[in-house]
């Protein structure tokens, strides 16, 4: 799922699914071509592998990979972008603009983990609340690079198969930082408050995800982006909307692609399959 959800994410209480295999549709177009989306898991643990067969099957089935960002073009130059974008306004530090319980909950977090606060005092609410649940997550054993995209980019990198990228990574991270500051506190603050049911969440996460069991992750994680309104509409349904005319021609290239993006594109209000059938497109879910 998206990076922009995490904080929603969290929030998450999954039941235990017998072992299927992780959702896909497929969609065919003129000229043989086909689109087969795949909902991810953006972080998992070397526990969690290998992964089902189907995974493999469907990497090696298409002719190219396609993800919301391209992986292959992340450099330590557009890290350093992110830097820059994350950084307050010259003169601002973190307790300039969040509340003082807030900030005294930061710090204490920060401390559990390791962190001194005060290297990453200059930086918007929204590029912690991201630093505080990947370092979190980490030490739950849960890893960025054990995540399905990064398995589907090794795998898809040994064949030589192109990797395209739906948007860019400087797109994304302006997501964030247009987010109003209040926005960008709550979900630091939710953040705060969810870590210590990550590794109880996020293991019923992984669950859900091999079984294919992606509605009841939509069911969940829409309720909990009550507490930010407008911010669904930002993160999901706009970012669907502007993806479908690229996958339409794509449908129509005869080339096989395989879509990896995060589940909650794919279930829920407005997700890309069913935009893909309003626009007339005959899509199926693969058993």
């Amino acid at each position: 799922m998206s990076r922009a959800v995490w904080p929603a994410l969290l929030a998450a209480l999954l039941p235990a699914f017998a072992s299927a295999d992780p959702a896909a549709w497929r969609a065919t177009g003129r000229n043989g071509g086909e689109l087969t989306l795949l909902g991810s898991m953006h972080v998992l643990r070397p526990s969690d592998y290998p992964l089902p067969p189907t995974v493999d099957a469907l990497i090696d089935g298409a002719d190219d990979i396609v993800m919301e960002i391209d992986l292959d073009d992340v450099d330590a130059g557009q890290q350093q972008l992110i830097v820059q974008r994350a950084m307050l306004p010259q003169g601002k530090v973190l307790a300039d603009v969040v509340d003082a319980d807030v900030y005294r909950l930061v710090a204490q977090q920060m401390g559990e983990l390791g962190v001194d606060l005060k290297a990453l005092e200059h930086f918007e609410p929204w590029f912690l609340s991201i630093t505080v649940l990947d370092l979190g997550m980490r030490k739950l054993g849960f890893q960025p690079d054990r995540g399905v995209e990064q398995y589907v980019l090794g795998r898809a990198r040994t064949q030589g198969k192109e990797i395209v990228g739906l948007e860019t990574l400087e797109f994304q991270i302006g997501l964030f930082d247009a987010l109003p500051p209040e926005q960008q506190q709550a979900m630091l603050e939710q953040t705060l408050g969810e870590l210590d049911e990550g590794v109880t969440v996020l293991t019923q996460m992984v669950t859900a995800w091999r079984a294919g069991e992606l509605e009841s992750l939509s069911a969940e994680l829409l309720e909990d982006f009550g507490d930010f309104p407008g911010l669904y509409e930002k993160l999901v349904t706009n970012r669907n909307n502007a993806w479908v005319p690229t996958l339409e021609r794509m449908l129509d290239d005869g080339h096989r692609h395989l879509v990896v993006v995060g589940a909650l594109h794919l279930v829920g209000p407005d997700n890309v399959v069913d935009l893909l059938k309003k626009r007339g497109h005959a899509v199926e879910r693969l058993n």
